[in-house]
């Protein structure tokens, strides 16, 4: 059943439950029975402890879900936060794709999108969409990282899309990845980068190009 559960969402539980008997032990230690273990004294301690885990496990979702936005947005310290430690991406995102793919007039297509990016210490989340209505994205995996060798930061993502009405030479569905350097410059924050699909591969017509992002309502 482990394979099943979220990795994450099962760590959580483990170490809850390990926070639970930590705390019965210790308070069996330091109490005033002297360390005297026995069943009765534990299940005591368990039910002293249990409270107290829930109330840790509480504060540390609360505080990864929502209360580390308060330090990212102070004055000072949330400009060093997001340099130095971690963007903060949550928000709407417009901007452009210059694809290779090239229209009924052979020309190369250039749409307009909007990235949607929820983000918490806990998950990271994207939605990708055309503007035009012609295509949806669904992004399967992602990922926020920090190259060591030159401490940029970058947002990578695999996707699924989906073409309701596809032209005749396009495909309705079909998959893709992209990678964006994320440009953190005094007056904001840029998403730059490069994608590629595998969208109609079997007649040589893959696609790929240059993303470009800003983010909405600065």
């Amino acid at each position: 059943m482990w394979k099943v559960l979220p990795k994450l969402g099962l760590l959580k539980l483990l170490l809850a439950i390990f926070s639970a008997l930590f705390l019965s032990a210790l308070i069996l230690l330091i109490g005033p029975d002297g360390g005297d273990l026995s069943w009765g004294n534990f299940g005591d301690s368990f039910k002293l402890a249990t409270p107290i885990t829930l109330i840790f496990v509480a504060i540390i979702f609360c505080i990864g879900k929502w209360g580390w936005l308060i330090f990212w947005k102070l004055p000072f310290l949330g400009s060093v936060l997001h340099k130095a430690v971690c963007p903060n991406l949550n928000g709407k995102w417009l901007g452009e794709v210059h694809s290779s793919y090239t229209d009924e007039n052979g020309k190369k297509t250039v749409k307009e999108v909007e990235l949607t990016i929820k983000a918490d210490l806990f998950g990271f989340n994207l939605a990708l969409r055309s503007l035009d209505g012609y295509q949806g994205s669904k992004v399967i995996q992602s990922e926020l990282y920090r190259d060591p060798r030159t401490g940029t930061f970058y947002l990578s993502y695999i996707f699924e899309a989906l073409v309701p009405i596809p032209k005749d030479t396009d495909d309705r569905f079909f998959e893709g990845a992209a990678k964006l350097e994320i440009i953190i410059n005094e007056e904001n924050t840029v998403l730059k980068g490069t994608y590629w699909t595998n969208r109609a591969w079997q007649r040589g017509m893959n696609t790929a190009g240059l993303i470009t992002m800003e983010r909405k309502n600065k």
